[in-house]
């Protein structure tokens, strides 16, 4: 990792790191010239959920029923028709799939009960409820198909590993889905938000689907959630970001665990401490001067100094005599003898 650009910096923690923990990222950048960034703001547009729809897909599967009841087939079309178009506008509804079926099952009644009959169109409808919903026993008035939906193997080609949902359930991280042949309700999910849906037609045995819905911007918010730390190993294989660097709790205060990363790809994680500003080296012993042996040292002088003084205060005191011995003569001066 070069340090002509920025990295994202991904704090993987519960809670915002405190003061010592800022100051060990800030000091880590420092030391590694690099310069770091948080994730974009940016996310994907969640798609808009309207329950009130599915109210309404019921209530028109009841008109239909009362007037396959009355045997009125224009009554029959014009529910099942309405009802059809509101969930084709909504496939995102995570009873589409369950509900579509029942549009096609009342249809399939119709064309059983009502003049002019259609068998065969009471079949193919019939049919086409079982696949999506994966069949059911049939009701009263209700009759059942002679024959059932073929086997299908779908991939789903979803950007940027997204996940989804085919008919309400999970499909598999591998993208591979069994099902029936026949039309289903597929959402694509960003980090758990609904970002695309629609129906798609499945062919019978195996095929594949390139999906086009909206991906993660890289570097942004919900990109950077994706990584994950379980126990001491990082986990970015979904991160799309081009330079990012994992920063987490380390194993005492203040310490912290970081790797540098290019996309899914991570170095190890490493431990970093910020030394305190009063922790640093002691400064270093002077290095003896060759040219300062040659001369006399201060503390020389000082020495001889004191001795000349001493020599000084003797001879002085010597002149002066008082350290002649004392006369044991008599001597005579006037005003009597003296004895000194």
């Amino acid at each position: 990792m070069t340090a002509d650009a920025p990295a994202t910096l991904v704090w993987i923690a519960p809670g915002p790191p405190d003061a010592a923990e800022s100051r060990a990222i800030a000091s880590w950048a420092r030391a590694h010239e690099l310069e770091l960034q948080p994730p974009k703001g940016e996310r994907p547009q969640a798609i808009a959920m309207e329950p009130g729809v599915a109210y309404e897909v019921e209530d028109l599967l009841d008109r239909a029923r009362d007037a396959t009841a009355a045997r009125e087939g224009a009554a029959i079309d014009h529910a099942t028709r309405a009802a059809e178009d509101l969930l084709r506008a909504h496939p995102e509804l995570p009873q589409a799939a369950w509900l579509m079926a029942e549009v096609e099952r009342a249809r399939s009644t119709r064309w059983r009960r009502i003049d002019p009959a259609d068998t065969e169109a009471a079949e193919r409808e019939w049919v086409r409820a079982e696949a999506l919903d994966g069949g059911r026993m049939p009701g009263l008035g209700e009759t059942s198909a002679a024959s059932h939906p073929p086997d299908a193997e779908v991939t789903l080609v979803l950007p940027d590993q997204d996940e989804a949902r085919l008919d309400g359930n999970d499909v598999p991280a591998s993208g591979v889905s069994a099902t029936r042949a026949g039309l289903h309700a597929l959402v694509v999910t960003a980090d758990g938000i609904p970002v695309w849906a629609g129906w798609i037609e499945v062919q019978a045995g195996r095929s594949s689907l390139m999906i086009d819905a909206p991906g993660t911007a890289p570097c942004s918010i919900t990109d950077a959630a994706r990584a994950e730390l379980a126990g001491d190993v990082l986990r970015g294989q979904r991160v799309r970001c081009a330079r990012w660097v994992a920063v987490a709790r380390g194993p005492a205060p203040g310490a912290l665990r970081i790797a540098t990363c290019e996309g899914p790809r991570c170095g190890p994680l490493l431990v970093w401490r910020d030394a305190a500003p009063w922790t640093g080296p002691p400064p270093p012993s002077p290095r003896p001067d060759a040219s300062r042996a040659r001369h006399w040292p201060g503390w020389a002088t000082w020495v001889v100094a004191g001795a000349g003084v001493a020599v000084a205060a003797g001879i002085a005191v010597a002149a002066s005599g008082a350290l002649q011995p004392a006369p044991t003569e008599t001597r005579f001066v006037s005003g009597g003898l003296k004895n000194q």
